[in-house]
């Protein structure tokens, strides 16, 4: 759609657009507004000024004339032709600053915006945000303020504050492709801002020519965590099978537990059944542990025994080319009600029964934290370090891949778990990504999410700068941190369901205070700051020649007493989120005698940074050996805020 075919269309829809008129080819041009910018109308040219196809400032006819002659001649040293279909534009300059506003239908996302910082060098600024179509108010304003433009909104040096106008364009916007849902792609560039408002002074759009793939229907599924009956399908007394660790995790489930086994005979103490035929009662839950060739068969089997839940551990799918039976395990899904996780995964834990059916770690703590990932070995390694550091979960889900239950399905039903007070996801694949941003907004409890594949493979468009610019995971992320999810750098940050907002650093030393001062703020955290009575408390407890502000620095000779004194002052802080206990190694530091300062009970999270190497290994293994957290570096200290 042309720029002239456009402009009405957007002022029916409530857009600001300047005077303009259409000239075809070689028609004599007459105008009565000036200054004017002159551009080419042609189905053949995406980006105009690439190839000399606007002249800006044109204050007479004279100038408009002479400016299209000479377009025509610069389009022509481009090989490109222009013919009777084709033509210029002329718009009424307006003067402002030049923003950019744009959609594009991604295929995981849909339909999405992007806004930002305008202009012929748009695509080296890339300071641009996104946003749903879908999103609120709330939303849309915190997706803004990633830009470094929003400033500009706010009331930068006194120009009048417009942040209100900014949202209003965006809410217009979006009822604009809601009423056009076939929008494959849309530049508004540049939209002019100024203290009249947002002006469209240049348009494109492009459409899709194929109907659009119906919206997925909603499943009112069967409660996952209701589990009162199991069975292992492949339950193995080889300690090498995978059979064996998720048999042997199970047997500490207080429901009824029934392991299933061809060749029958026992599991450590427990009968194994050769055949589902042997079973009478209801089986809730499976986890299937057999080859691939036999699974859809054990399914058909599990069905008439009024399962509800499967959690499918066999590989052999989709990841190696199988893509007709994970089909089939949508199907079986879909036609009789059931809850599949996986297949190709690790398995799946609940704390409230000891239910735990994976093959990782069997020391698991309870806890309140769930934990989802798409990777068997991440989410077995994570496990093994929250072993290592007393960190316990709700539930541990390993979704595989997905043949039917997404992370929006699995998001929702921790939702409504009270044993589930926050949510950590690994994720790889986005699948159903309107269902999956609408359950992250449902959703009132604290959700961290890693994203695997960061690296920037933009998807090559054939229109415009809009795509461009929605590289995956730049998009990815600038979405889910405007519905409220925190996003984070390491998969060890996913172990950590608190966000914190207010630090305390206590350390003996100013320079490791520095460094880790910049990362706190880095990961968009801050340090609390002292009052007159944090002040007052501190003094009375530190010597004198203490940093007096936060962080704060007890001085290189400080022994476990003055971490003690200053850590107490500090826990009744009322402001303070979390306190980092940074310990360098000097010859007076007696370290082991400080760590063992968290044997104590303390109202704040206290998390120790020791740095160093040898007079650092007797604290760091008392600290391991009672399962408390504890980092190393600086910046792994950082990397979970």
């Amino acid at each position: 759609m042309l720029e002239s075919e456009l402009y009405p269309l957007l002022s029916q829809s409530g857009f600001q657009i300047p005077p303009f008129r259409r000239f075809a080819l070689n028609e004599p041009i007459a105008l009565d507004f000036y200054p004017v910018a002159l551009k080419v109308e042609s189905p053949k040219i995406i980006h105009k000024s690439d190839v000399g196809g606007v002249s800006i400032s044109l204050s007479t006819q004279d100038a408009v004339e002479a400016a299209r002659d000479q377009m025509i001649r610069r389009i022509g040293e481009h090989n490109i032709v222009l013919d009777s279909h084709d033509g210029f534009i002329a718009t009424a300059m307006i003067q402002g600053e030049e923003l950019f506003a744009g959609v594009i239908d991604d295929p995981i996302f849909g339909q999405i915006i992007l806004f930002g910082k305008g202009g012929i060098l748009l695509e080296l600024y890339r300071d641009v945000c996104y946003i749903d179509i879908h999103a609120g108010e709330i939303e849309i304003l915190r997706a803004i303020r990633t830009t470094k433009i929003s400033k500009l909104f706010e009331g930068f040096r006194g120009s009048k504050p417009m942040m209100e106008e900014i949202i209003k364009f965006i809410q217009n916007l979006q009822r604009f492709i809601k009423n056009n849902p076939k929008i494959r792609e849309c530049d508004l560039n540049p939209v002019i801002f100024n203290p009249k408002g947002l002006h469209v002074v240049d348009a494109r759009i492009a459409y899709h020519t194929q109907s659009l793939k119906p919206a997925s229907d909603i499943r009112v599924r069967p409660n996952f965590f209701d589990n009162r009956t199991v069975a292992v399908i492949g339950a193995s007394n080889d300690p090498n099978k995978v059979g064996y660790a998720i048999a042997h995790n199970a047997l500490s489930f207080k429901g009824k537990l029934y392991l299933v086994n061809a060749k029958g005979g026992t599991f450590e103490g427990h009968q194994l059944y050769c055949s589902l035929n042997d079973i009478d009662e209801t089986i809730d839950t499976a986890v299937i542990t057999i080859p691939s060739s036999h699974v859809i068969e054990t399914i058909e089997a599990l069905i008439p025994k009024g399962v509800k839940n499967l959690i499918i551990v066999s590989a052999g799918f989709k990841e190696v080319g199988d893509t007709r039976s994970e089909e089939r395990l949508s199907e079986l899904a879909k036609q009789h009600n059931l809850n599949i996780i996986g297949p190709n995964c690790l398995g799946y834990y609940e704390s409230t029964q000891s239910l735990n059916l994976t093959f990782g770690s069997s020391s698991i703590k309870q806890g309140s934290l769930a934990l989802i990932a798409q990777s068997g070995a991440v989410l077995s390694s994570l496990m093994d370090k929250a072993t290592q550091e007393g960190i316990g979960f709700s539930h541990i889900l390993s979704a595989g891949n997905m043949a039917d239950m997404g992370f929006a399905d699995i998001i929702t039903m921790l939702s409504a778990d009270p044993q589930c007070e926050a949510i950590s996801l690994y994720a790889e694949g986005i699948q159903e990504g309107k269902a999956f941003l609408e359950t992250l907004r449902r959703c009132p409890k604290p959700i961290r999410v890693y994203k695997a594949g960061k690296s920037p493979q933009a998807r090559k468009a054939a229109f415009s700068h809009t795509g461009n610019l929605s590289g995956d995971y730049p998009m990815f992320r600038g979405l889910l941190e405007s519905v409220g999810v925190k996003m984070v750098d390491s998969i060890e940050a996913l172990l950590y369901a608190q966000n914190f907002e207010n630090i305390a650093v206590i350390t003996n030393a100013g320079g490791p205070g520095t460094i880790i001062t910049d990362v706190i703020i880095e990961r968009g955290s801050k340090l609390y700051t002292l009052s007159e009575d944090d002040l007052s408390a501190l003094d009375a407890v530190l010597p004198s020649n203490w940093s007096r502000n936060n962080p704060i620095d007890i001085i290189g000779d400080a022994r476990s007493e003055r971490f003690e004194a200053t850590l107490r002052c500090v826990d009744a802080m009322e402001g303070v989120d979390l306190i980092y206990l940074l310990i360098t190694p000097q010859m007076m530091t007696d370290t082991l005698n400080i760590v063992r300062l968290l044997d104590q009970s303390w109202n704040k999270p206290v998390f120790p940074i020791l740095l160093g190497g040898a007079m650092m290994s007797e604290a760091l293994l008392f600290l391991r050996s009672h399962s408390k957290p504890c980092f190393t570096t600086l910046h792994e200290a950082g990397a979970f805020l």
